[in-house]
């Protein structure tokens, strides 16, 4: 055998082994797993681009976004982010001390869930607990480092994403989809009838970062919102245009 037949034969097996591991194990088992190794930086991005790409090729395997699903997110990426760089954790002591008034003898776990908790007394809105969620995420990444960075804001991408494919409530058509790029282009997203709902999400994200991407963490966190949105929030927003009109506001 010769040189370059051994090369393709050895790059063939190590295809091979991979494809197994990604098969064989899920998300959470890569993030298990980063967890467990995460002092090692290299293995740990390693793990990292795996269980980004499990999430990204098996969406059937996760539950519809929704407002209490992403609360969750916020609070284990912000846990993660402090594992993987300790001024992470220093900042969001901060920012609790600051707005929360920080409780004594707190575990980290407890001051995160404690700035949530303020972030939701402080917001009713959804859509302003959503972007200071966002916020909080993407502050916290920039502090934890470039890789961290690009993970969260594709992470956010990818929830606003499926939470617009999945809500058949508020969006129930593609057109009503398609209008949702108004808020940065002057008419609506040409698709086509066959089209799913999901790769028409996908545009409207692509579309924003090409024509808009000077504010795409605003339209990031805008069509999220509006993906999580409810008939309960409709029906608020209307309440609260009707009073601004009655009182000529």
């Amino acid at each position: 055998m010769t040189s370059a037949e051994r090369r393709g034969s050895d790059g063939v097996r190590a295809s091979r082994a991979l494809l197994s591991l990604i098969e064989e194990h899920s998300a959470d088992d890569f993030q298990a797993a980063e967890a467990i190794l995460g002092g090692q930086k290299e293995l740990a991005q390693v793990l990292q681009l795996l269980r980004d790409f499990k999430r990204q090729q098996s969406p059937g395997d996760q539950e519809p976004v929704s407002f209490e699903g992403l609360r969750e997110i916020v609070r284990k990426e912000l846990i993660e982010l402090a594992r993987a760089n300790a001024g992470v954790e220093q900042l969001i002591r901060g920012w609790c001390e600051n707005l929360a008034g920080l409780l004594p003898n707190s575990t980290f776990e407890d001051t995160v869930e404690q700035i949530l908790a303020w972030v939701e007394s402080r917001y009713s809105s959804p859509a302003n607990r959503v972007s200071n969620f966002a916020d909080m995420l993407r502050v916290a990444s920039r502090a934890a480092g470039p890789d961290h960075e690009q993970r969260i804001e594709a992470l956010l991408r990818r929830l606003a994403i499926s939470a617009l494919a999945d809500n058949v409530i508020m969006l129930p058509t593609l057109y009503s989809m398609a209008q949702l790029r108004t808020r940065w282009a002057p008419t609506p997203l040409p698709y086509k009838a066959q089209e799913s709902r999901q790769h028409l999400a996908e545009r409207l994200i692509k579309d924003a970062e090409r024509l808009a991407s000077e504010k795409i963490d605003e339209i990031t966190d805008g069509l999220l919102s509006e993906g999580l949105r409810g008939p309960a929030d409709r029906a608020i927003a209307e309440t609260r245009r009707r009073n601004k009109k009655a009182h000529g506001e």
